[in-house]
């Protein structure tokens, strides 16, 4: 395996590209432009690749130079969190969260604010992510992943039960009265689901006759919009779908539900790398979510 790069140059180029130019780059290191430059030639020399382009405004990104510097960036901010909860160079008042978008825009950013009302002194970043692989291995923070539980990196708790039931707009129920009228219309499926539309009809004994998806998305939340603007039918999860069918604009076609195999889980870190605030967050949020 080839050897990485030596520290200071990744560190100069991460302070280059959150400045946008090297002048800003050289007051904030303190450091003439001429070894600013130096250092993010040296880089690209040893890479084999442009990493940042000069303009009349400023630094523009190569493509290869924006994937690098978010992993970069991901790296050094991983050991600096890392040597402040060791080594308590600084009290962490930030708790950071990576959460399935869904659940965020649901439940989370809902009841968030009581957190806040009542640690107002803790501040929290919230990211989002469609695909387990967007954050997998990256850090030791809280995160809340839909899957099916099985990840051996972090202490797993279960936060939903989840069942899976068509829903659609109240319009477009009004010319469905039997499972197999759910054919004539376009289905929406959500990749990444294990349990889907051929599983659901399967078990409730509808031929499908070859029948797939008319439209693929990549959130259940964007499914649930489709098919209240239009006659799409998509498949609820309890967890996420609630809040559409209590304020009426989803309802349900059936009331047999499948049982999902997966579910939404909180991961905690590792307790050597949790702060005091991670471990009040974490003890709020398997309190104040609803047992399924």
């Amino acid at each position: 395996m080839r050897r990485p790069p030596p520290h200071n140059w990744l560190f100069v180029f991460k302070v280059i590209v959150e400045s946008g130019s090297i002048t800003e780059a050289s007051e904030k290191l303190n450091v003439s432009q001429s070894a600013v430059s130096q250092q993010i030639k040296s880089l690209e020399d040893y890479l084999g690749k442009r990493l940042i382009i000069r303009g009349k405004k400023g630094i523009v990104l190569t493509d290869v130079g924006k994937h690098y510097y978010n992993v970069i960036r991901v790296s050094l901010d991983n050991i600096s969190v890392a040597t402040e909860k060791l080594f308590g160079f600084e009290q962490k008042d930030t708790i950071t969260i990576k959460s399935n978008y869904s659940f965020v825009d649901v439940w989370l950013s809902r009841h968030i604010y009581n957190f806040y009302h009542a640690h107002p002194n803790t501040s929290i970043e919230i990211y989002t992510m469609l695909w387990l692989s967007d954050f997998r291995n990256i850090g030791n923070e809280i995160e809340i992943r839909y899957g099916d539980g099985t990840w051996s990196d972090a202490k797993v708790h279960r936060l939903t039960n989840d069942s899976i039931f068509p829903v659609c707009s109240p319009k477009t129920k009004r010319n469905i009265t039997k499972p197999e009228h759910i054919l004539d219309y376009p289905l929406v499926s959500v990749m990444g689901n294990k349990t889907g539309w051929t599983e659901w009809l399967q078990e409730m004994g509808v031929h499908a006759g070859g029948k797939s998806a008319s439209l693929y998305v990549e959130s259940n939340l964007l499914a649930y919009k489709a098919s209240i603007s239009g006659d799409y039918i998509s498949l609820g999860i309890n967890s996420l779908v609630d809040h559409f069918l209590q304020d009426g604009s989803l309802v349900r076609l059936d009331d047999r539900e499948l049982k999902t195999t997966e579910d939404f889980f909180l991961l905690e870190p590792a307790e050597q790398f949790m702060s005091e605030k991670e471990k009040v967050f974490i003890d709020w949020i398997k309190s104040t979510y609803p047992q399924q």
